[in-house]
């Protein structure tokens, strides 16, 4: 096992891990993966009331049918985008440019293909599914022309992978970000000017077209060595790109039928308001789950060019690296969860909902376990083993549901999150850091008491504490929520500095906590002076 604990050696693995182009940091890349999410959650915030109260539900509703069934269009792209990922970095790494451009202008004509289909359906299919839902002729519009958009839009994917793929996160991140923000302005517009959804329709390929050329700009700027062109278009490589992006496509699908699946398990089983009660926990869940993964996507490509590179002691030491730092975030936002997490329900939805305290408690302990080795998804998939990842995937799905339907016939809703949670532990615990510590000769043990338990274990240790000072009891309302939730992140944050790193990681914190700072025009004044 590669050992990254002197300041020498640390030296030595930094400088294998920062390609000769000088790409971003990946701390500057995984930060900026928040911004999108962050955006995206306050647009959906302020936009959908104001949209429902002034579109009515009526008209509303026809919208969000309509883009709901849009969103099944991503499926036909193949999961190719996830193969520009994986393999534009690998030959960037092995220095092949003609083969990286080659992967793109398959990718490209692929995506094309995908746009015409895209195309067709939505002009075929626009009267029967209107007729359908006895929309009249304003759904079947509607239908035509977001179908439209959804195809301009899918060469934005090629264009946004490979400026991705040359690790410029940022760049692509602020264009998802600006983007969002001027859709929701025209959507906003539109309804406050008395428009209906169809213009709101325009308005959105309206955007697309803008994205478009945005993107294209970016991408002329930071992959200059990558061509599109006709002639560049293989077989071979579209073979290999979509068996690549249908194991992506697997792995997203299953994962995402998990909790649903467990909708669908209680309802059944238990009832429909036992549903409303489960899907306030899984929501808090699932928003945690997007904060904490977003970072961990930008080692994917990192892992691909090292692939390339044939660095297999790189891999290892920014693996272990990776998750060392995976595992304290995502323990410090769990401890959130379980401390704060209560009550925090009260206050958003009221007190008929304490059934699902528990609930959440449980599934906060499986995602746990998944958020501290995040990192484990983007080597896989960086280094070219999806086909291990779908198999794991797959088995904790089945086991998962199995488990959640046994046990809620004996125990209701928590009962159901318990299957969650075991197969988490199983297949998230154990089966998939064994396969990853054999595949890069670390020892499991090792990993998880040098990299891993430390940060759980100070999470159990404060979580323990601040129950049994009955800190959570005063909880009533946001004016208390909020600086309860600060001071318990700090809380977690000093503990981890304290407890969790060495004293090279400590320097690194130091470091980019300075630097940070020293970028923002008054304290940089503060600071020099």
């Amino acid at each position: 096992m590669p050992d990254i604990s002197s300041k020498d050696n640390l030296i030595n693995t930094e400088a294998i891990l920062t390609p000769a182009s000088r790409n971003p940091s990946l701390l500057t890349n995984a930060i900026s993966n928040w911004g999108p999410l962050g955006v995206n959650l306050v647009i959906g915030f302020l936009l959908i009331p104001y949209l429902i109260n002034n579109l009515g539900k009526t008209q509303y509703g026809i919208w969000f049918l309509v883009n709901s069934f849009i969103g099944y269009y991503g499926l036909l792209r193949l999961g190719v985008g996830a193969g520009i990922m994986r393999y534009v970095p690998f030959y960037r790494g092995i220095n092949n440019p003609k083969a990286a451009s080659q992967t793109a202008s398959t990718a490209m004509a692929v995506f094309l293909i995908a746009s015409l289909t895209i195309l067709l359906i939505s002009l075929l299919l626009a009267e029967p599914i209107a007729r359908f839902y006895k929309g009249g002729p304003q759904l079947a519009l509607l239908i035509r022309i977001l179908g439209i958009t959804a195809a301009f839009e899918c060469p934005f994917y090629i264009f946004d992978g490979c400026i991705r793929a040359n690790e410029h996160w940022v760049p692509a991140n602020s264009v998802s970000m600006a983007i969002s923000v001027i859709r929701a302005i025209g959507l906003a517009a539109c309804v406050y000017w008395r428009y209906g959804v169809v213009q709101m329709g325009y308005v959105t390929f309206a955007v697309t077209i803008l994205s478009m050329i945005w993107i294209m700009l970016l991408f002329k700027r930071f992959c200059p060595t990558i061509h599109l062109r006709p002639s560049l278009v293989s077989l071979s490589t579209a073979k290999m790109l979509i068996s690549f992006g249908l194991l992506t496509t697997i792995i997203t699908i299953v994962y995402s039928l998990t909790l649903q699946g467990h909708h669908l398990i209680i309802g059944k089983l238990i009832s429909l308001d036992a549903v409303t009660l489960y899907a306030i926990p899984t929501t808090l869940i699932l928003n945690a789950r997007g904060v904490l993964i977003a970072p961990a996507r930008v080692f994917w490509t990192r892992f691909a060019y090292l692939d390339g590179k044939n660095h297999t002691d790189g891999i290892a030491s920014l693996f272990l690296r990776g998750t060392k730092y995976t595992a304290i975030f995502g323990s410090a936002v769990m401890f959130v969860i379980f401390v704060a997490g209560p009550p925090f329900i009260q206050i958003w939805v009221g007190k008929d909902f304490q059934a699902a305290h528990l609930v959440l408690m449980v599934l906060a302990a499986g995602y746990l376990i998944e958020s501290s080795q995040a990192i484990i998804g983007p080597l896989l998939g960086g280094t070219g083993r999806q086909a291990a990842q779908a198999t794991f995937a797959i088995i904790e799905g089945i086991m998962g549901l199995g488990l959640s339907l046994i046990l809620t016939l004996k125990m209701g809703m928590v009962g159901t999150a318990l299957g969650f949670l075991i197969g988490a532990i199983l297949i998230r615990g154990i089966i998939f850091p064994f396969y990853t510590c054999r595949l890069l000769q670390i020892k499991l043990l090792q990993y998880y008491t040098g990299y891993i338990m430390r940060p759980w274990l100070i999470l159990l240790v404060l979580t323990v504490i601040v129950y049994a000072m009955g800190l959570p009891a005063y909880i009533q309302n946001w004016a208390t929520f909020i600086p309860f939730a600060l001071t318990s992140t700090l809380l977690f944050a000093i503990s981890a500095y304290l407890l969790a790193m060495n004293r090279e990681e400590k320097k690194e914190c130091l470091y980019f906590v300075r630097t940070l700072l020293a970028r923002i025009p008054k304290l940089n004044t503060i600071i020099k002076n």
